[in-house]
């Protein structure tokens, strides 16, 4: 093998190579040596298990001399130790012969048969002497004898055997150790020849190459860069001169380098000075590196800064005394330069020439930093005006929010009155069978109660549009919500012949939200889905979705109606538009009610989506967040209601009992106006089983019934000692009033009822009426009188004034009302310094007031009415409304309420 090809292997290579034959010669001499060595043990072993073999033959031919020596003293002495001790060596025989058998079977079996056969002959022999039959014993024992002579001679032959093959195994094994002994040595001699001539020619291989190198680094070192480098290799040799090529390359390439940098920096240089903005550049050090002519144009006074002296604090000083405008003490100031100079920022500094300068520091990846000062001014200039048209504008949206409240007072007000009185007028019109005013009265009410929902809604989209609309979150019970939402739309689902379906499970549980606003989206969507639906089916889904944090209650709202293509769709969220112009003159509308209620969505944190194809119908789906996280908030009032809003379960219940159904449900609409709940039995045995289960405060009876009457329901009710204490009127054509006072019956009245006489005595029976005046606090003449009506109709006195401040003057003069109806927007004191001074007076703390109001009130208002108010009714309301919160009020004020 020459110099070139070792130098094509790596020098690791090559010492392992050289290893690696030393190590196979080793291997190779151990190998063979241990081979010779295995073959002479199991050599060794074969001549052990051969002497085992001649021991065992030894002791069969002891224990056969000893069987034939007893056999023949039995023969002659006939003694019974004789036999006892030919017995012994028989056992011992056949034992010897087992295990000559495990290494020898032919020879002892041959062997076992022959002493058997003599062993036989002998034991025949002592019998035939015993019987004194000395002929026959002696041919016996002949014959015997003939056996065990070939019993010893296929012993001898056996020994002899066994010494050959004891002889042969250990020449064998002498042989063997030899052999191994003289390979060893040959190897060893071969082995040391070969690596001597391996280890030169490596070493050959490595050193000369390694000259030249060293050579070559000499010259580098020097300085010479005409110095020959060996050429490069495949071996570590190789790779250092291809390294010291590189370096002298790379002497080479820093050269070129090092003239391409100067003619950059120069490039550079002219770059910055080119620059329109002012420019510094400074190094780890905080020295300055370089500045171009604009930074110099803007800070004359820094014409005595010099590059690679000038410290960035030099720079601040020099800008301090003569450019930069600041208020506080000089030092003070620099102090709070360098301190806000430590991050990477941009600031707008005002100039005392009146310039704006924007400075911006960025640090540099080697540690320095760089500072570009920007002209602002023009910009500022900008900025300030944009400012001021943005305050301009703010204004007059404050103005136009403004307006519109007011407006939307202004016109709910009326509106009220107009709504009130279309109430009333229908009460009236019911009471006195005037059924051909209802359609009208019903007309009027709707038109004033849509011309309402229009003004709450262009009242509601200007808030938007401001970002003034508040969210006022509680947590209240979803079902509950779902069940009040159902009962409205329900009468408008079947004004087109569709079928209202509604999908929410019992345990759904509750939500933390707006629920103002959730109900009025849902009413938006549900309206809609009923009014584009004709003899289909509209469907309500309350489901939730997701977990934990991410969790949201979903409320989806499917109809089967005319359905939107993807143009329609585009735009129906917009305000003030609808699908398309036909769809607004067939179906009337003005395109908020979606607009606000994705805007409600999106306030309180969900999102109101769409899916809907052309005749095949709408799936609008609003979703609300509610994490399970979110603790459950306290009770809090509802738009409807406030702190104290009395629980209408608490209401006496009056058990009407009659046969015939109109006669009942007149009775029962009666006493439903008068705040009482009514329970209905329409014989006497199912009154019976009402009474005892829900005590009634009251009864009204007939007494012409099928199978059991009046007066036995009436004998039976004051027979009962649960039930006697009841009051009962009857209320029948029959007009046996001597009877029935007899019977124990509270009052008679004759068919047909008077209201008023039923209402009377039912509440004197009830003691669900307390005595007193209801204070009404209302500027506006038209709702004042309708709050009057109202309040006699319910069978109360009334006191009216038109500001808080004779409201005050009122109750100074006067015992405390039994309530007070309270408007909030009026002059000289409002509804809310009322309700403070109110509330100071101990003798009026306990006074309930309902607050009613067209005013569209901020959290912090609802807050503070929460606190002191009983409930918030708004105008829209009108009659129905605060009729239902006045006989609330009152219930939970009479002495039997109150004693309960």
């Amino acid at each position: 093998m020459s110099f070139l090809s070792l130098r094509r292997l790596p020098i690791r290579v090559r010492l392992i190579l050289l290893a690696a034959v030393l190590l196979l010669a080793i291997i190779g001499s151990s190998l063979f040596t241990r081979s010779e060595l295995s073959e002479a043990l199991r050599s060794e072993d074969e001549a052990n298990r051969i002497a085992e073999i001649i021991n065992i033959a030894h002791e069969v031919r002891a224990d056969f001399n000893s069987l034939r020596y007893w056999q023949a003293d039995l023969s002659v002495s006939l003694l019974t130790l004789a036999e006892t001790r030919a017995g012994q060596a028989r056992t011992r025989l056949g034992e010897r012969l087992d295990k000559l058998a495990l290494h020898r079977p032919v020879e002892a079996a041959a062997i076992r048969q022959e002493i058997e056969q003599f062993d036989t002959l002998a034991s025949q022999a002592v019998e035939a002497y015993t019987d004194d039959q000395r002929v026959i014993g002696n041919t016996h024992f002949a014959e015997a004898r003939r056996h065990g002579i070939s019993v010893e001679e296929k012993l001898a032959a056996l020994q002899a055997d066994l010494g050959t093959q004891a002889a042969a195994a250990r020449a064998n094994i002498l042989l063997q150790f030899e052999r191994a002994a003289n390979f060893a040595s040959l190897l060893s001699i071969v082995a040391v020849i070969v690596g001597t001539a391996l280890t030169i020619v490596i070493l050959g291989s490595i050193l000369k190459p390694l000259g030249e190198i060293v050579t070559a680094v000499r010259g580098l070192t020097a300085g010479d860069a005409d110095v020959v480098v060996p050429p490069a290799g495949a071996d570590e040799l190789g790779r250092v001169s291809e390294a010291l090529q590189l370096l002298k390359e790379g002497q080479q390439e820093r050269e070129r380098l090092t003239r391409e940098a100067e003619h950059q920096r120069k490039t550079l240089v002219d770059a910055i000075e080119s620059i329109a903005e002012g420019f510094t550049l400074y190094g780890p050090d905080e020295r300055l590196i370089i500045t171009n002519q604009r930074f110099r144009d803007m800070h004359p006074a820094h014409g005595g800064l010099v590059a690679g002296k000038s410290t960035f604090r030099d720079v601040i000083e020099a800008g301090g005394r003569h450019v930069v405008a600041f208020d506080e003490p000089f030092e003070a100031w620099i102090a709070a330069r360098l301190t806000s100079h430590d991050h990477s920022a941009t600031r707008v500094t005002p100039f005392r020439d009146g310039r704006w300068m924007q400075i911006s520091e960025r640090r540099t990846h080697e540690g320095g930093f760089t500072v570009v000062y920007v002209d602002i001014t023009e910009l500022r200039r900008r900025q300030e005006e944009l400012e001021l048209a943005r305050d301009e504008a703010q204004r007059a949206t404050q103005v136009k929010s403004e307006f519109l409240a007011n407006m939307s007072h202004e016109l709910r007000t009326p509106l009220n009155a107009i709504i009130g009185y279309a109430q009333i007028l229908q009460e009236d019109a019911e009471d006195t069978g005037q059924n051909d005013f209802l359609p009208d009265l019903r007309k009027i009410e709707s038109a004033g109660n849509h011309l309402l929902g229009l003004i709450n809604g262009i009242l509601d989209l200007s808030k938007i549009e401001a970002g003034r609309m508040e969210v006022y979150k509680e947590r209240f019970d979803v079902p509950a919500l779902v069940g009040d939402v159902a009962a409205l739309i329900r009468p408008l689902a079947a004004k087109n012949g569709n079928a209202f379906v509604v999908e929410c499970p019992d345990d759904i549980g509750s939500i933390e939200t707006d629920v103002t606003k959730v109900k009025q989206a849902l009413l938006n969507l549900l309206s809609n889905a009923c009014k584009f639906t004709e003899k289909g089916t509209v469907t309500l889904a309350v489901t939730r979705q997701g977990t934990h944090a991410g969790r949201q209650l979903a409320l989806t709202v499917t109809d089967t109606g005319i359905g939107m293509n993807e143009e329609q769709l585009g735009r129906l969220f917009q305000a003030f538009s609808q699908a398309d112009s036909s769809t607004s003159r067939k179906f009337g509308g003005t395109g908020l009610g979606l607009a606000i209620s994705r805007s409600f969505a999106q306030m309180l944190g969900g999102d109101l989506t769409v899916e809907s194809r052309p005749g095949a119908g709408s799936r609008f789906t609003l979703t609300l967040p509610d994490p399970e996280e979110a603790a459950a908030s306290t009770d809090a009032a509802e738009e409807g209601g406030a702190s104290a809003k009395p629980d209408p379960s608490d209401r006496p219940a009056v058990l009407v009992v009659d046969d015939d159904e109109a006669s009942m449900n007149i009775i029962g609409s009666h006493l439903k106006r008068d705040g009482y709940r009514v329970l209905y039995a329409s014989g006497g045995e199912q009154a019976l089983e009402m009474a005892r289960k829900h005590r009634p405060a009251a009864i009204t009876l007939d007494i012409l019934m099928p199978q059991m009457d009046g007066w036995s329901v009436l004998v039976a009710l004051k027979s009962d000692p649960d039930l006697a204490e009841t009051p009962v009127v009857i209320v029948s054509i029959s007009n046996e009033r001597a009877l029935g006072f007899t019977l124990g019956a509270a009052a008679m009245l004759t068919k047909p009822v008077d209201r008023g006489e039923l209402s009377d005595f039912i509440a004197r029976l009830t003691g669900g009426r307390e005595e007193g005046t209801v204070l009404v606090v209302e500027d506006d003449a038209a709702t004042r009188l309708l709050m009057q009506r109202t309040v006699e109709r319910l069978g109360r006195s009334v006191a009216l004034t038109e500001n808080g401040r004779q409201g005050m003057d009122w109750l100074a003069a006067n015992p405390p009302p039994i309530a007070i109806l309270l408007d909030l927007q009026m002059p000289e004191m409002n509804g809310f310094e009322f309700l403070s001074a109110l509330r100071e007076q101990e003798k009026w703390n306990r006074v309930p007031v309902l607050v009613v109001t067209a005013k569209h009130l901020s959290n912090a208002e609802r807050e503070l009415l929460g606190a002191r108010a009983t409930q918030i009714i708004g105008k829209g309301g009108a009659h129905v409304e605060l009729t239902q919160a006045l006989r609330d009020v009152l219930f939970a004020r009479s002495p039997k309420a109150a004693g309960t």
